[in-house]
């Protein structure tokens, strides 16, 4: 256990990150510098990606880098194309639904599919009691996605037993897709991060995933160039503050995939997940605490059906990997 600990520190750090930055991301793009999700994703990542590269060839890492582009551009490929999907419609859900709704949903659901994938790829044992996990993981899902239908606007058990229709806005959508984009991105990190380090597969695949986004943002939202240079869009900011603002936001995945990359390494992809998955409350208890504060965030409508959603995911996600068949063979053996 003690060992576990040791080698799962980093993972900690990246929830708390992961949830810093969802928070900023609703800050940033809708009140702040209202920067639009696809600038501030295809800018933050490329640099966040960049950083991680120069780090590694620091350290003389230059021929795993020039290897990792070369000898695993599928899997690269492949891998960053499944994130860059992930990482746009994880911003712009954000900007819709706000920071603790697109974690509720995309949560336990990313988990969900990463445990699917991995039976059915990567072979890993699915009993009944991850089943169960399973279930429990799509009922916080479900609660996250009703959390904005009103259902407890009423006093009586009546009114909360008989739900009205729920609504799911494009913003849930997203969210969804994004859980699907990142769930496919893992498996093929997973493999990259058995053959290089983790700052390899950090820089490589972010460095790709932003050249992509930035691809998109030439391609299918050449307005955002404008957006960028037309500081009256950023609220009379010069464009040096702006830069300087993008600048300091990419740190925070620049960390966060620093330390994702080094779990999966260090103790694989399912248990690297769950406790990952500690960003669920961890983003909605900052946003409540934040609402306490007077600051106007974007919460769901119903707290007690989001709060009770995020338990139940985290809950199901905590079951999913209970047995330690889906540890690590290194870890197992000490």
């Amino acid at each position: 256990m003690s060992l576990l600990i040791h080698r799962s520190w980093v993972v900690f750090v990246y929830a708390i990150t992961i949830s810093l930055e969802s928070i900023l991301i609703e800050f940033l793009t809708t009140r702040f510098l209202q920067i639009p999700p696809i600038v501030l994703s295809a800018i933050s990542i490329t640099l966040a990606g960049s950083l991680l590269l120069l780090i590694a060839a620091f350290f003389k890492r230059s021929r795993a880098i020039v290897s990792i582009f070369s000898k695993s551009s599928k899997n690269l490929i492949l891998s960053c194309s499944s994130l860059a999907v992930g990482i746009f419609t994880w911003y712009d859900s954000i900007s819709r639904i706000g920071a603790s709704k697109e974690v509720l949903i995309a949560g336990p659901l990313e988990i969900v599919i990463i445990v699917v994938l991995a039976r059915i790829f990567l072979e890993e044992k699915l009993d009944k009691i991850q089943v169960i996990g399973i279930i429990l993981a799509l009922i916080g899902f479900f609660m996250a996605v009703a959390s904005d239908a009103n259902v407890l606007d009423g006093t009586s058990i009546q009114t909360i037993v008989t739900m009205p229709s729920i609504i799911i806005t494009f913003g849930d959508i997203e969210a969804i897709l994004s859980a699907f984009g990142f769930a496919i991105g893992v498996l093929f990190l997973t493999k990259l991060v058995s053959l290089y380090s983790s700052i390899e597969v950090a820089g490589a695949s972010m460095f790709v995933s932003g050249l992509i986004l930035i691809g998109l943002m030439s391609g299918f939202f050449y307005e955002s160039y404008i957006l960028l240079l037309d500081t009256s869009s950023f609220q009379q900011r010069p464009l040096i503050i702006n830069l300087i603002i993008l600048i300091l936001f990419s740190l925070l995945p620049f960390i966060g995939s620093l330390c994702y990359s080094t779990g999966l390494r260090r103790i694989g992809a399912s248990v690297t997940a769950v406790i990952g998955s500690a960003s669920i409350l961890i983003t909605i208890s900052i946003q409540i605490v934040l609402g306490e504060l007077g600051i106007k965030v974007n919460l769901p409508d119903n707290l007690f059906i989001a709060i009770l959603g995020g338990i139940l995911g985290f809950l199901g996600i905590y079951i999913i990997h209970i047995n330690n068949h889906y540890l690590p063979m290194n870890i197992r053996r000490k």
